[in-house]
């Protein structure tokens, strides 16, 4: 039982996948947002096997996981209340302020340009990618697609870039949001609403911040993960079938993540496993 539990596959695949599947199934018949609570469930039994719930001493990836469970409060926040368009402001100004929370150790180790990069950009791309995929909040497909991309780009390149602590928690992501996906084949789909998109956005979007800044991840992977919540918005013919337009959507999304990864591995050679 404890090889089982200890295998990687295990911990950032399987048990993500089964275990938001089920809780989507079981919070889907509900409706609202309540089944995007269920790729939060999955992650959550990664981050269980990978940390114990153990946050101290308060290490990079720790600071991530802690801002993500903030962030289910924040996203729960802005699904209960009225849309306001300062509210879109507020996110961009706490995802910037999450970012340098989880950088401020390494600036130390850098100067000049360097520095700079770091404090303005790091934070832009995390704050972009989380306030861009947020608004798809009422579009399931779309929303599951970005999300599925984003942390699959992420965690398949932080392995390249030398992280697979990074790469297992980003991946457990992709497997829970797959099993979103899953879902969209038979049936109508729920709504992802921000209490997912805010939470797993974030701390994809972290991860792929600290794999550059804490490991070997080329800095303009990120550039290139950034336009996976752009591309998702390319407009498809009406009249396509369900299935092919899940399939498109999906496909689209998942461009620039597979495009993130030849170019890391280009860079840095095969993964060190």
């Amino acid at each position: 039982m404890d090889e089982l539990i200890n295998n990687p596959f295990f911990q950032s695949a399987l048990l993500p996948l089964v275990v938001s599947l089920v809780v989507a199934i079981i919070l889907r018949p509900h409706g609202w947002y309540w089944a995007g609570l269920s790729a939060i469930a999955g992650f959550t039994a990664t981050v269980y096997l990978l940390t114990d719930f153990n946050f101290f001493p308060l290490r990079s990836h720790l600071k991530i996981l802690l801002f993500g469970g903030g962030a289910v409060l924040l996203g729960l926040l802005l699904d209960l209340l009225p849309r306001r368009r300062i509210f879109t402001g507020l996110l961009f100004v706490i995802t910037v302020a999450a970012a340098l929370w989880v950088a401020w150790p390494r600036f130390r180790a850098f100067e000049g340009w360097q520095l700079w990069a770091l404090a303005i950009a790091g934070p832009l791309y995390v704050a972009w990618v989380v306030v861009a995929s947020e608004s798809l909040r009422q579009k399931s497909l779309q929303a599951d697609s970005v999300v599925f991309a984003l942390s699959l780009g992420t965690g398949v390149s932080a392995v390249l870039g030398a992280t697979a602590l990074y790469g297992q928690l980003a991946a457990a992501i992709s497997a829970a949001v797959g099993a979103r996906l899953l879902l969209h084949l038979f049936g109508k789909p729920v709504a992802a609403g921000s209490v997912m998109l805010v939470p797993l956005v974030s701390v994809s979007a972290l991860l792929g911040l600290g794999a550059v800044i804490y490991a070997k991840l080329p800095w303009y992977i990120l550039l290139v993960l950034a336009l996976i919540p752009a591309l998702i918005r390319v407009p498809m013919p009406a009249n396509l079938p369900r299935l092919m337009h899940m399939v498109l959507t999906v496909l689209i999304a998942l461009l620039p993540a597979v495009l993130a990864i030849m170019l890391t591995w280009r860079e840095t050679g095969a993964p060190p496993i």
